[in-house]
């Protein structure tokens, strides 16, 4: 194993590390799955910037790609995920202020009209 150096995908590596830690204690902390989707797919991303710096590039380059894809792959179905929950969210909200309002509107035309002093 020969160490290439290159500071570029050091600080990727370094940066790939922080970001599967941060991925990590926020699933811990919320439970919800963003978090950890990112963590991994970056984590992915570390392992194959840790196995170009450690010389294995032109070795391991098909694996790498499917590495890589498959850490891109996982960010869109975090992506994907969270977008589907929050439409489901904002539609759901937004089916509870128009039953609302209907029952409002109901009531309302259904109370007397107080009587005038």
């Amino acid at each position: 194993m020969v160490f290439e150096w290159d500071p570029v995908t050091f600080t990727n590596l370094v940066l790939c590390v922080l970001i599967f830690a941060l991925g990590y204690l926020g699933y811990r902390k919320t439970g919800n799955l963003l978090p950890i989707y990112v963590g991994v797919a970056f984590g992915l991303f570390g392992v194959s910037h840790f196995l170009t710096l450690a010389g294995f590039k032109v070795l391991l380059t098909i694996p790498l790609i499917l590495i890589r894809t498959a850490a891109y792959l996982l960010v869109i179905v975090a992506l994907y995920k969270y977008w589907q929950e929050n439409i489901l969210n904002r539609e759901a909200k937004q089916a509870w202020i128009d039953f609302y309002k209907e029952e409002t509107l109901e009531v309302g035309d259904q109370v007397p009209p107080s009587p005038e002093k």
